[in-house]
């Protein structure tokens, strides 16, 4: 499988001296690995061919390569490198305080991090002394006034909790190569902008007139997005957080039934309760990615942006070139007006994003089935 693939192959390289990312976050998902020196991508053919040209095209690397069986030697001779791929001994039956450990291990290697006072994962709470002990696990505040302990894997404990997760995404492989269609591309990248979700929302059905009623009951901070991210995570955000949010819980349920999720309980620095979450493994998304492709037109992620991206926005100039013909098209039909890269919105313009959502919706949405 890509991912016991992928540490042997960074690991030959760094015993070549040549410094390795791995895996390495692109503007979609991650690539398996990246060279520095070389300003060079490198991923995995592992399923879907297309993945690995999107993913390593959302990058600007100065050279890509899809490693399959066919060249992975040609690229090993190329770097002089030998790998050996060995199947990691499992154990038959371990006993419940190792399995203890390690689903611990994996739960805190997923979440993060969890509040030392509530913990309410059962096979934490009762090997915690014994990670600590072990020097798995340590106990840190955020806040320097009335600091609240929050638990999180030490380095040897994360490299520990990795190789338990690395085993559970291997055993499971069929499990999530039967979940990876084109719908679980869509929710899988947009669960690879933070690795997590939440119970939101729910719709129906997915016609025009049911997501017209449905995006008119969003408030304008459901509609705002993180434009940090490259327009197709933000827009597969937008869904889970949304429309396909009951998918997108569905299926992290599905992932935390195989020990690559959890959902845990959110506080701040100071331990107040925000609500409920589910946390992914990173490695579980990379294969739902890696297995599966969906297309979004850039028309749609064009206008997409062009409706969101002014809602925090005043000024639009890093998305005039690549939005203007929407831009154009929302100041044409009156709710805003463009001033060089300023833009003014007027009331109407939240009620004409809404609609023009739930027709860029419909039609993600249905070229999906």
């Amino acid at each position: 499988m890509f991912l016991r693939l992928r540490e042997e192959i960074a690991k030959g390289l760094r015993s070549s001296g040549v410094r390795v990312i791995t895996p390495y976050k692109v503007g979609i998902g991650w690539v398996d690995l990246a060279i520095p020196r070389k300003r060079m991508g490198v991923d995995i053919l592992d399923g879907s061919y297309e993945s690995c040209v999107e993913r390593l095209t959302s990058h600007p690397f100065r050279d890509v390569r899809i490693i399959d069986e066919n060249s992975l030697d040609e690229f090993c001779k190329e770097f002089g490198v030998s790998i050996k791929v060995d199947e990691e001994e499992m154990l038959d039956s371990p006993t419940a305080y190792v399995k203890a450990i390690e689903d611990a291990l994996a739960y805190l290697y997923i979440t993060g991090e969890v509040y030392e006072k509530e913990i309410d994962y059962k096979p934490l709470n009762t090997t915690l002394p014994d990670l600590k002990r072990f020097g798995y696990a340590i106990s840190h505040s955020k806040p320097k006034l009335n600091p609240e302990m929050f638990v999180c894997l030490t380095h040897e404990g994360y490299k520990a909790a990795k190789k338990v997760v690395l085993r559970r995404v291997e055993m499971f492989e069929k499990r999530l190569r039967k979940l990876s269609d084109p719908e679980g591309y869509i929710i899988a990248l947009g669960m690879s902008a933070g690795l997590k979700v939440s119970k939101a929302a729910e719709v129906d059905d997915y016609d025009l007139k049911s997501l017209l009623s449905f995006m008119r009951g969003l408030s304008e901070e459901k509609i705002k997005i993180d434009t940090s991210l490259h327009p197709k995570v933000a827009f597969c955000r937008f869904l889970i957080d949304t429309v396909l949010n009951r998918k997108a819980v569905k299926l992290a349920k599905t992932l935390n039934k195989l020990g690559l999720a959890f959902k845990v309980r959110n506080y701040s620095p100071f331990g107040h309760y925000l609500g409920e979450e589910y946390r992914i493994a990173r490695e579980a998304v990379e294969a739902l990615l890696k297995f599966s492709y969906a297309e979004i037109p850039e028309n749609c992620l064009k206008e997409f942006l062009a409706l969101t991206y002014p809602l925090s926005h005043s000024d639009v100039y890093s998305i005039m070139s690549y939005s203007r013909e929407f831009l154009r098209n929302a100041e044409k039909s009156g709710v805003c007006r463009l001033d060089g890269s300023k833009i003014i919105l007027s009331d109407r313009f939240i009620d004409y994003a809404k609609v023009r959502l739930a027709m860029l919706v419909e039609k993600v949405i249905g070229d999906l089935s």
